[in-house]
């Protein structure tokens, strides 16, 4: 009778043990797959107006890696920690793949819908232009798949790229927009961003009403110290001088995989993040107008008020690596208006 209970107890105590590991096992897979499969919450179509703008902005980003994912994570960690996220701007290379990509691809839920969630990310607009790894993705030339999801409010209706080149208001100050962003297709040819170029100014000179800040965001760099430091563009040509004379406050890209801040008389700054997911290019070159690099996975913060416009980079441990500030009583595109507040 005693070795028939110890057989018992011994069997009961392995199934004891069996039944612990298999909870285990389902709680860890239930954790993966929420990890990976986070709910999708749909959000209201417009942002709203206030009198102080935070939003968030990489590029280069559409890798699925877990290198995005995490800069994902520092990103809603950070949003959380501040409680204030208005909005993301993505600036181009949204999807890494070697197939065309249509409306319903899997890829708009591993690479982007499923990535950027959280309380705070998955309530917020993405606005998105092209970049080159985008432009060859569409079947036909005369509908390109991810302005075709953003005019349908599909997924998550989170995705904002109504077209190739378009602007968006943020913010207002007793009637005045806080800050106006110009989201443009830099793929474009010389001719192409001719007229793109008059659309800038249109927005910022030709406009009665001028926003207190002004920022144009474009996929490829005007200036950069990393891998595409030698690329023949046609931006500084075509587009530099209106942003010149329109006295354009930040020129945000992506293209070279890494953080930068190019600070260079009578220009826009510089802010260059290309290090939302892909592999990481390292620095080429030096230069006097060089201000911060950071060859690390990463996004730029920018909090903006009527009298000052502040920008830090955060690496994907959420560390702030470096931080500048502008302000709006120094109305001038000198170097000299940009302090660094580290």
């Amino acid at each position: 009778m005693k070795q028939l209970f110890n057989r018992i107890s011994a069997l009961l105590s392995k199934r004891w043990v069996i039944s612990i590991i298999l909870i285990v096992l389902s709680v860890g897979a239930i954790g993966l797959h929420r990890y990976f499969h986070p709910d999708i919450y749909r959000i209201p179509s417009n942002p709203d107006n206030a009198q102080e703008i935070n939003f968030f902005a990489l590029g280069d980003q559409g890798s699925g890696s877990l290198d995005q994912r995490a800069v994902a994570d520092a990103m809603e960690k950070v949003a959380s920690k501040n409680k204030k996220l208005d909005f993301v701007v993505l600036l181009g290379d949204n999807f890494y793949i070697d197939k065309k990509l249509t409306e319903s691809s899997p890829e708009w839920n591993t690479m982007f819908e499923e990535v950027y969630s959280g309380a705070y990310l998955s309530a917020v607009p993405f606005y998105a232009i092209l970049g080159n790894h985008d432009k060859d993705l569409s079947l036909s030339q005369a509908r390109h798949p991810e302005i075709e999801y953003s005019k349908k409010a599909l997924g998550s209706n989170r995705w904002r790229m109504p077209a190739r080149y378009f602007h968006s208001d943020f913010g207002n100050i007793n009637g005045r927009v806080l800050v106006r962003i110009v989201f443009l297709d830099t793929n474009a040819s010389a001719d192409e961003m001719a007229t793109q170029a008059k659309y800038v100014r249109e927005q910022f000179i030709k406009n009665p009403v001028q926003p207190i800040w002004k920022i144009v965001a474009g996929h490829h760099t005007i200036r950069t110290c990393g891998k595409h430091f030698e690329d023949k563009t046609n931006l500084v040509k075509t587009l530099l001088p209106v942003l010149q004379e329109a006295k354009v406050d930040i020129y945000l890209s992506g293209h070279d995989h890494n953080q930068q801040f190019i600070v260079k008389d009578n220009e826009p700054r510089y802010v260059i993040n290309g290090a939302g997911g892909k592999s990481l290019y390292s620095q080429k070159i030096h230069s006097d107008d060089l201000r911060f690099f950071n060859e690390d996975y990463g996004f730029v913060r920018l909090k903006v008020k009527p009298t000052k416009l502040s920008i830090k980079f955060y690496n994907k441990s959420t560390e702030n690596v470096w931080s500048h500030e502008l302000l709006r009583t120094c109305d001038s595109l000198k170097s000299d208006c940009t302090k660094s507040v580290n």
